[in-house]
């Protein structure tokens, strides 16, 4: 535990400089509500020591040796579950590929909406999500991968904003790295 501690004390002076965004009004979340903070995952997932300090946090927050593969919602999840991948086989010695789904099929080629790791029944699967809200996306995600026959096994996310994703996730319990509290505080 703490090899985990060491990565949070890093990553989250990074989360609040990058991520937590004050707005002068409102905006409209994803989720439908409204905030006047936005967290913006992308600016640490998409920033080269915020998205290794958290890819490598989920692999020490999981036991990667139960999961089969790793992915989660498009857009957000993207790098992240890339990350995981391959920090998975540097770090860990252990191949966990990554995969991304999308809102809805493609509506050409061979018409996927998971991409990337060939899901299959049994496989244990790795949802991972930059910033939580509600849990909708997540919750369309894992109805998803469990419509492929694979198992959710575990749920992580980068922020969780507390505003209902655990009730919503109640069956596939969330992980957060951070909670909104913690990010603003």
């Amino acid at each position: 535990m703490a090899k985990l501690e060491e990565l949070k004390a890093k990553l989250l002076p990074i989360v609040k400089k990058q991520a937590r965004i004050k707005l002068p009004e409102p905006i409209k979340l994803s989720s439908g509500k409204m905030s006047d903070v936005y967290f913006d995952g992308r600016k640490v997932t998409l920033h080269p020591e915020g998205i290794t300090l958290f890819a490598r946090a989920i692999l020490e927050l999981v036991p990667f040796d139960s999961i089969d593969a790793v992915g989660g919602p498009s857009l957000g999840a993207d790098p992240i579950a890339t990350a995981v991948s391959i920090f998975a086989l540097l770090d860990k010695k252990k191949e966990i590929p990554a995969f991304l789904i999308r809102k809805e099929p493609k509506q050409y080629g061979l018409q996927k909406q998971v991409e990337g790791a060939d899901l299959k029944p049994g496989m244990r699967v790795l949802i991972v999500e930059d910033v939580v809200t509600t849990g909708k996306s997540v919750s369309n995600a894992i109805l998803t991968v469990e419509a492929l026959g694979a198992k959710v096994t575990h749920v992580v996310c980068l922020v969780d904003r507390n505003e209902g994703a655990r009730e919503t996730l109640d069956s596939h319990p969330l992980i957060s790295v951070f909670t909104r509290r913690e990010v603003e505080s």
